[in-house]
């Protein structure tokens, strides 16, 4: 693994607002590796950046010649009709800087209602290998934006959909199972750590394998009637259950939260360097 992607998932994300648990992050790059094992390339996209926290990972495990497009509302918050996040444009600069540098960056601000697949291929520059769907969370919209994934994916392209089996956002569920009775050339193969995947039947097999192997149990079972695996992990590390708490949520970018996070992790890094549950 790439030392900056080591160094994102240990440390640098979670310095960042938003939502990408230790293991959907494994799971990504996992995917990402068998991709480049298959001599799949293409662009990367996420619809909902918010600040970045997942799509600096996709950036990061770019190419040098693939786009990273990054869609989202960002200013334009009157638009936001579910409130589900609330985008940041210059916070998204600062923490994409901090982690890399912005050479394939493709930045659209705007609703991803007005996005087509046919605009997503001419954004990235032709079909994506990864697009990430996490915008609106009204069953309307999730349609769309599947759909818009679905049309700009190359054949080995993996989409993957956020809070499908949340309870806190029913529109998501229910906007895949819509999208799915048009019988799209789509399926699902896994399921784990808040997120669920997508891709053409020809790398279905392909793909269960490589997530499968990610997980510390991993078993088969069933979603809009396809074969899919779903990924169980060891108990978060201290700092993955911190981090996701409310309390620390409020607490992380006030005067005492800021140096209480430099603390924990030079601290941390001088006695024994960093593992994978001395994140936070």
């Amino acid at each position: 693994m790439d030392s900056r992607v080591e160094n994102y998932i240990r440390r640098g994300r979670f310095y960042i607002d938003g939502w990408l648990h230790s293991e959907a992050a494994q799971i990504v790059v996992a995917l990402t590796e068998r991709q480049r094992s298959l001599g799949i390339a293409g662009g990367v996209a996420e619809i909902g950046v918010h600040h970045g926290k997942l799509f600096i990972l996709l950036y990061l495990l770019c190419q040098a010649s693939e786009k990273a497009v990054a869609i989202d509302l960002f200013e334009d918050q009157h638009l936001n009709i579910d409130k589900s996040g609330s985008g940041d444009l210059a916070k998204f600069r600062r923490n994409l800087e901090r982690h890399a540098d912005n050479a394939r960056l493709v930045l659209h601000q705007g609703n991803s209602m007005d996005l087509s697949g046919a605009i997503l291929t001419r954004l990235a520059d032709g079909p994506l290998r990864f697009v990430s769907v996490d915008g609106g969370h009204t069953a309307e919209i999730t349609a769309h934006d599947l759909a818009t994934a679905e049309a700009a994916i190359a054949e080995g392209g993996v989409i993957v959909v956020d809070d499908v089996f949340n309870e806190q956002w029913p529109g998501v569920g229910d906007g895949v199972r819509r999208y799915f009775e048009r019988q799209p050339n789509l399926v699902p193969f896994a399921i784990g750590a808040n997120k669920t995947y997508f891709c053409r039947p020809s790398h279905r097999g392909i793909y269960h394998d490589a997530v499968a192997a990610t997980g510390s149990t991993s078993t088969t079972t069933e979603f809009l009637g396809q074969p899919v695996a779903f990924l169980q992990f060891l108990r978060p590390g201290l700092k993955d259950r911190v981090a996701e708490s409310p309390a620390w949520r409020r607490l992380r970018t006030t005067p005492i939260g800021l140096p209480l996070r430099w603390a924990w992790h030079t601290g941390r890094t001088l006695r024994r360097g960093l593992t994978r549950n001395e994140d936070f």
